[in-house]
């Protein structure tokens, strides 16, 4: 008998919405993703383009980043080198917050900042 072998990495969800790369994304009750507000719980992060309609680059069902994994995300501001790491509107992120999504590991740099993500996904209220 061989025993199972768990890998660790994103997972395929369908999208609610367009969505633009680099943001925060959480799970809405028809299980499709969409952006986090920074006030409940969040999933993970997409590092690709996601749409509706195949007129734009971009799919239906894209990769979710969750966990502990380094991925570039969008900025409200500034975020230094060591700082915690916070979910904010529009699936951007934020030096300040109440979703802790993990640790920038790069200060800010054209808009975006590299993050070690950890806790992925966290809940939020209405999932219970």
């Amino acid at each position: 008998m061989s025993n199972p072998t768990f890998k660790h990495g994103p997972i395929g969800f369908d999208i609610a919405t367009d969505l633009d790369k680099f943001r925060v994304v959480a799970l809405n009750q028809d299980g499709k993703i969409a952006y986090a507000d920074g006030k409940a719980g969040a999933l993970g992060v997409v590092t690709e383009t996601g749409r509706l309609e195949a007129k734009e680059p971009g799919a239906k069902n894209i990769a979710v980043h969750y966990g502990t994994a380094a991925v570039k995300v969008e900025t409200n501001g500034e975020i230094k080198a060591g700082a915690a790491v916070y979910a904010a509107a529009d699936g951007k992120v934020s030096a300040t917050g109440t979703v802790k999504i993990g640790v920038a590991i790069r200060p800010t740099a054209d808009g975006k900042t590299l993050t070690i993500l950890n806790g992925l996904p966290t809940a939020g209220p209405d999932a219970a």
